[in-house]
């Protein structure tokens, strides 16, 4: 969302003479701020808080926390949950922008209501006692704060006309206990209610790890969009929809101060840091537990300015899934690898005589990956919306399923559509194999996917939600692709 903010400040500065109607609709989300998370903000830390390591240096610029809350405009409840609790730290200074992402239901000590779950601190006391707890939990001392609620999310998507996923898998649930969802796995345009699903879905085996790389992904695919839409048209409804739902004590001239910086920071001067841990039941609830030690940890990195070549996306904690180890070099390719002795060859040559055009399938898998399935089921192909129209597509998923034999909610994928353009086309790191250029999205340790063109058809590799296979796997199983002829 800080993305898809600065996008709607900086363009609405551009245009002179919407000016003042901006500074009126942040005059509305400033006045939304109350005294009591005024005063939070400009308190000093509690002489508990976590604190920076001796031989770190104090880090400029500001730190913002942000809020995802689930109370929409027909909520009676007066705060509601926190269901994404986000810190962001802005350094002009050292020109860079950090992100750390704490699980909601991360076990916390809430000042006159015990431990409970960190997003029950704004259910209790909303933002200013959340911003208390935050505060204390990392040691970061909090200058402003922004809160935004699913209304405003469902309904800037929907200004922006969608926005492009690549859905990993399947995401079924009917069950009246939980949120309900209902999302094909493959690249689509999804609208509001669809993408609200898709970030805030945890009831995996992922669980909120799942939850907050889904969240991540998505402000990704906003930042690799952005610059294909039409911004000056939908700066009214993008706006309205925003403001409209959005508390926060930054003024105007601050906003677009930063929207211009940040719309400008390079890719690889933006960090992201997450921290998870082991699920633990406390007296029948059910806890994320976290050492002082990871949380410590996972602070000195947020706040530390990057280096030249380091990689900025990192996951801290005690458990939870996080990339295999990096082979010492991409692993060996079958070089006799022929249409009928590549893995799962009979479901391809389906595939192959089913889709109107060229068609190409991995002969390497990564260790324990085996066939998930595809979409569509029949082996042809489905339709994604784009513009006006329509372009064909299929994926084919493999799931991983460890040495034991358990099934796990990891799945990689294999697209290709005739949409040679399309945004998942992005920006990275170009690899050359054997004539064909590989791009490469994602930092060296979190690789989103690869993607390559040939015969006229965009083909791409994408990683597990939580980016289980290293960089080496991706590539070798994208360099290891063959033509299967139909017939």
């Amino acid at each position: 969302m800080w993305t898809g903010l600065g996008l709607v400040v900086v363009v609405v500065a551009v245009l002179g003479g919407s000016y003042l109607w901006f500074c009126a609709q942040v005059s509305d989300a400033n006045r939304r701020v109350s005294a009591e998370v005024r005063t939070a903000l400009s308190a000093d830390l509690d002489s508990g808080s976590q604190t920076l390591t001796e031989d770190q240096e104090l880090p400029t610029g500001m730190n913002l926390l942000l809020l995802g809350s689930d109370r929409r405009n027909n909520d009676d409840a007066v705060f509601g949950r926190s269901d994404t609790l986000m810190l962001v730290h802005i350094d002009p200074d050292h020109d860079y922008l950090s992100l750390l992402s704490l699980p909601r239901d991360l076990r916390v000590e809430i000042p006159g209501h015990g431990f409970n779950r960190l997003n029950a601190a704004y259910a209790f006391g909303g933002p200013a006692l959340a911003i208390r707890v935050v505060e204390k939990l990392t040691g970061v001392d909090l200058d402003h704060y922004l809160e935004i609620g699913f209304s405003a999310f469902e309904d800037l998507t929907d200004a922006l006309g969608g926005v492009y996923i690549d859905v990993d898998r399947t995401y079924f649930n009917d069950n009246q206990e939980w949120e309900k969802i209902d999302l094909p796995a493959g690249y689509q345009l999804l609208h509001g209610a669809d993408a609200l699903d898709y970030v805030r879905f945890r009831h995996d085996r992922n669980g909120d790890l799942g939850r907050m790389a889904r969240q991540q992904r998505f402000l990704s695919a906003v930042r690799e969009q952005a610059m294909g839409w039409n911004l000056p048209l939908k700066i009214p409804g993008l706006v309205s929809a925003l403001f409209d739902n959005v508390t926060t004590d930054l003024g105007a001239n601050e906003l677009i101060k930063l929207a211009y910086w940040a719309v400008g920071l390079e890719g690889e001067r933006i960090r992201q840091v997450t921290v998870f841990g082991d699920s633990q039941l406390i007296g029948g609830s059910s806890y994320v537990v976290l050492e002082d030690a990871v949380i410590k940890k996972a602070v000195s990195k947020f706040l530390t300015a990057p280096t030249p070549g380091e990689s900025l996306a990192t996951t801290d904690g005690q458990s939870g899934e996080t990339s295999s180890t990096t082979p010492a070099a991409i692993p060996i390719i079958p070089a006799d690898a022929s249409p009928s002795t590549i893995p799962d060859a009979s479901v391809w040559r389906e595939i192959a005589n089913k889709v109107p055009f060229a068609v190409r399938a991995p002969a390497y898998l990564p260790p324990e990956f085996e066939y998930a399935g595809r979409r569509p089921a029949d082996g042809g192909t489905y339709d994604i919306k784009v513009g006006s129209g329509t372009k064909p597509a299929f994926r084919v998923m493999y799931r991983r399923v460890t040495s034991e034999g358990v099934r796990t909610d990891s799945y990689m994928g294999i697209t290709a559509t005739t949409w040679t353009e399309a945004p998942a086309a992005s920006k990275g790191r170009r690899v050359e194999h054997k004539g064909t250029v590989f791009t490469v999205v994602g930092s060296h340790d979190k690789v989103e996917r690869v993607w390559w063109k040939a015969d006229g058809v965009l083909y791409w590799v994408s990683n597990t939600v939580t980016y289980w296979l290293s960089e080496e796997q991706m590539l070798a199983v994208a360099f290891s692709t063959i033509a299967i002829p139909p017939g």
